[in-house]
């Protein structure tokens, strides 16, 4: 077996193994559950498609994966990552609550492998990691993280690694300058991964990055779902397997062996490789035009995208089963308006963050009242924060038919898809 092949089989491995574990943490997520409602991302007619339809593209996703991690031959673990790309993208089409992060990114790859040889799939996938963090760093600098989103996570470190006090007792200077280190350490990671020269210390500061997270969200510190954590562990061996210090590899392993320049003289499967992922390192730009989600501009963990909150009148909460009673934020309220978390209905029926998209919720918030026969619910709509003064936009919509109306103006597709339950 050639050294190429050797390469491209191990990154195929790497590739099923991540993404099966990603999916078993999540299960629910990729079924087609009734438990939380689903809103398909194109605007197509799938009321009346028999459930066979999603288990037909779940049961090819998880073939193709497993002959990936299992099947050395070249061709076919090229046809099998063609397929795990295809049928993932089907999946996320009915139900756009799957495309999480870690669901677009490995698509990504698996087009890559799909196209590609050992070699360009590693550079491919090597760029495709730099473009993650440095645009995720981007996401971050922001007033909203370095005031928010940014302390959270140094909170939940410092619950797990108890080494100091919690930031609200930190001087406001001293909070605002340790927040902002982070999307800057990121960025230099970004930087650093791209020089074969900073590459090693990068990949010790990526690896530093993730097990800060790990233990920021993690079990002793904020007890997030097992899907982040094991996002942020692929993300430690990935890193490893791509960027690893040439003394430990074989002589033939692609450090700088294909430039810009030469990529006009590859093959056309690799250049089609190439093109997918330069357009994905491209299409984060569109992000605050409203042209590229903020999950596929990996703002994660950002406080710029838009919030949605769910608010349903007192005389309707008699319709509310008690199994959804956790999620009702229930309070006296002189408007007799009460809140519903469609967050933690999420996290604990599919396992997976909300997509942030306001669509998105827009259509789960359709999905719920339509269920229940609710008419007198409330959406307020904040839109998107402004990076330097964190100002938004604020919008409210009341009753079934306004918020049926909002619905038809994005896009991509807000109404939910009609289930016998949920």
């Amino acid at each position: 077996m050639t050294n190429s092949v050797t390469e491209f089989t191990r990154l195929t491995q790497l590739l099923a193994i991540g993404q099966l574990a990603l999916i078993g943490a999540t299960w629910n997520l990729w079924t087609p559950q009734t438990d939380f409602p689903q809103v398909p991302l194109l605007f197509m007619d799938l009321d009346d498609q028999p459930r066979i339809l999603d288990w037909g593209m779940l049961s090819l996703l998880l073939a193709s994966l497993i002959t990936m991690l299992l099947i050395r031959h070249p061709r076919i673990s090229r046809i099998a990552s063609l397929i795990c790309a295809l049928s993932t993208l089907g999946l996320v089409a009915i139900d756009q609550h799957r495309l999480q992060p870690w669901a677009w990114q490995l698509v990504l790859v698996a087009f890559v492998l799909g196209l590609a040889d050992g070699q360009v799939a590693t550079l491919a996938w090597r760029w495709l990691i730099i473009s993650i963090y440095a645009w995720s760093a981007w996401s971050k600098i922001d007033i909203g993280f370095f005031h928010g989103h940014g302390r959270f996570l140094i909170d939940g470190f410092l619950q797990a690694v108890p080494i100091a006090k919690r930031t609200e007792f930190w001087p406001e200077s001293f909070r605002t300058g340790i927040t902002a280190a982070i999307p800057l350490f990121e960025l230099l990671v970004a930087v650093g991964l791209a020089w074969p020269r900073t590459r090693k210390v990068s990949v010790l500061g990526a690896a530093c990055m993730h097990l800060f997270l790990l233990l920021a969200l993690g079990p002793w510190g904020h007890g997030h779902q097992p899907g982040v954590l094991i996002w942020n562990l692929f993300f430690l061996v990935q890193n490893w397997c791509l960027f690893r210090p040439p003394s430990q590899t074989s002589s033939q392993t692609p450090t700088e062996t294909i430039s810009v320049a030469q990529i006009p003289q590859l093959t056309r499967p690799n250049r089609l490789a190439f093109l997918i992922v330069c357009a994905a390192v491209i299409w984060p730009a569109f992000e605050s035009a409203g042209y590229c989600d903020h999950w596929p501009a990996w703002a994660v963990y950002a406080a710029r995208p838009e919030r949605v909150s769910l608010s349903i009148h007192a005389t309707e909460l008699a319709k509310i089963p008690p199994a959804l009673n956790p999620y009702l934020v229930r309070e006296p309220r002189p408007d007799d308006w009460q809140p519903f978390r469609l967050d933690r209905w999420s996290l604990a029926t599919v396992q997976a963050p909300l997509y942030p998209q306001d669509r998105f919720q827009v259509g789960v918030a359709l999905g719920l009242a339509r269920r229940f026969d609710l008419n007198q619910i409330q959406l307020i709509i904040e839109g998107p924060a402004n990076r330097w003064t964190g100002q938004r936009t604020i919008q409210r919509y009341s009753g079934l038919e306004s918020i049926n109306r909002l619905a038809g103006t994005f896009r991509c597709r807000a109404q939910p898809r009609q289930t016998s339950s949920f």
